[in-house]
């Protein structure tokens, strides 16, 4: 396992900051390197991947990480052979307080499953404290420190209430860090109804709101009609694309800091704002290459890409280079007056709010229903009305897909029935509905 001091590790992010375009372009290549020289020595599925590198290889010549066929070999692609699939997934399921290592050394999370198939990702020391000074001096600069002393501030977190979260475990360990102030630490679950989290937090009275960006402006919403009423200081926005106008929205309601953070269970900390609207990316820690559908690096910078390729430069244990994802983005490398690293504008990852038997919900809370559904492989929500909703999916093999999908439903009108909306879902086994431009097949779609 490959470890580093915290010390060192705030001073190599602070010396980052101050790279020019030589010294980022030296020090991405020597990362690289020690990455994949250490992968190869220490995995036997990447050894034999990477057995026809030339010598003195660069990024390109490394081939590309596809999700599904790394995950069919999972203990051989992990570079510590203690590690085995059976272990990470059963100490996924460990109770919500228990905050023990994995092996002793190791943190664990499990990608959101939007493509039915979610991913346990191991990270360890080096990643873990790399990652953790990024935000420290990155993501929170010009925050008033102050404000992180949980004995005299309130923290709330709206979050899917999960050891396999990511934000849930950020979460966690806050309140590690925080001991004797725990309970000024609060997680409330996105699956409870807006006007739930609306009383929680009203009675909790939180001056720091962390939560994923659907909520935030349903947060918005509830403060301009007058039902929300707390002493917010700063929001943090958590795991999925804020786009421009909801950062927009939320700030001219609240007038505090906006911080929004691209990160993704797989590649860690990507991009981040520092102080400004902006998503910065860390690109001295993991490099970002826009591909088009052919997994190819894109040639024009002002298109919108068709995935990415992500390399996380801190994680020894499961090594993620040039791993295939299928956010669309695309990045401004002009000069911009708040920081000077390149901007990456994001068209994909998006959440979806609605109104459904009167009430509001977000596809987030759907989503965590159907990621722990047996036998389904992808899933889609179709609006078919005011207060009607209907569940589409592929399902495995050895599944049947009425019985799937029915009870998938079943659980749906529940979560709807005990948030107060007069709705009713129902399945279909017809085909996922795929949108007319780009062919992509979206998780929620209104045909009303």
């Amino acid at each position: 396992m490959k470890t580093i001091e915290l010390e060192e590790a705030e001073r190599l992010v602070k010396e980052g900051e101050n790279y020019t375009a030589e010294d980022l372009k030296r020090v991405q290549q020597e990362r690289l390197t020690a990455l994949v020289d250490y992968v190869r020595e220490h995995s036997p599925y990447l050894r034999e991947f990477y057995k026809d590198l030339p010598e003195n290889y660069t990024l390109s010549d490394i081939p590309v990480m596809e999700k599904k066929e790394f995950q069919a070999h999972y203990n051989e692609w992990v570079t510590d052979p203690e590690l085995k699939e059976d272990m990470v997934r059963e100490y996924l399921k460990r109770g919500a307080e228990d905050n023990s290592l994995l092996l002793g050394k190791y943190t664990a999370l499990q990608t959101s499953g939007s493509t039915g198939n979610p991913l346990p990702m191991v990270r360890d020391d080096y990643h873990n404290k790399i990652h953790g000074a990024l935000l420290r001096n990155r993501l929170f600069y010009g925050v008033t420190p102050g404000l992180f002393d949980h004995s005299k501030h309130k923290t709330a977190f709206l979050v899917h209430v999960s050891n396999s979260a990511s934000s849930y475990g950020s979460y966690l360990k806050m309140r590690r860090l925080r001991p004797g102030y725990e309970d000024n630490i609060v997680a409330y679950p996105i699956t409870d109804s807006i006007d739930v989290l609306v009383s929680k937090l009203n009675a909790f009275q939180p001056e720091i709101i962390v939560a994923y960006p659907p909520y935030l402006v349903m947060l918005a919403e509830e403060k301009l009609k007058g039902t929300l009423n707390i002493p917010v200081k700063l929001i943090l926005s958590s795991a999925e694309l804020l786009t421009e106008e909801s950062y927009q929205r939320i700030y001219s309601v609240f007038g505090v800091p906006v911080l929004n953070n691209y990160c993704m269970t797989e590649g860690g900390e990507i991009a981040m704002t520092h102080g400004c609207p902006h998503l910065h990316i860390n690109e001295d820690w993991i490099i970002v290459e826009p591909v088009d559908e052919n997994r190819q690096p894109m040639k024009d910078d002002s298109e919108y890409s068709s995935g990415i390729l992500v390399t996380d430069l801190t994680n020894y244990v499961q090594p993620i280079i040039r791993y295939y994802v299928s956010d669309s983005v695309r990045i401004r490398r002009e000069e911009f007056s708040c920081y000077h690293r390149p901007v990456l504008d994001i068209r994909g990852r998006i959440w979806d709010s609605f109104e459904l038997g009167g009430k509001k919900f977000t596809t987030k809370a759907l989503e965590v229903k159907a990621k722990f559904q047996w036998g389904l492989c992808s899933y889609q929500f179709v609006k078919t009305g005011e207060n009607t909703m209907e569940v589409r999916g592929i399902c495995a093999a050895d599944a049947k897909p009425e019985a799937v999908l029915g009870e998938l439903a079943e659980k749906l009108d529940g979560y709807f029935r005990e948030a107060g909306a007069e709705a009713k879902v129902t399945f279909s086994t017809e085909p996922m509905i795929s949108n007319k431009a780009g062919g992509k097949t979206p998780m929620y779609k209104d045909i009303t």
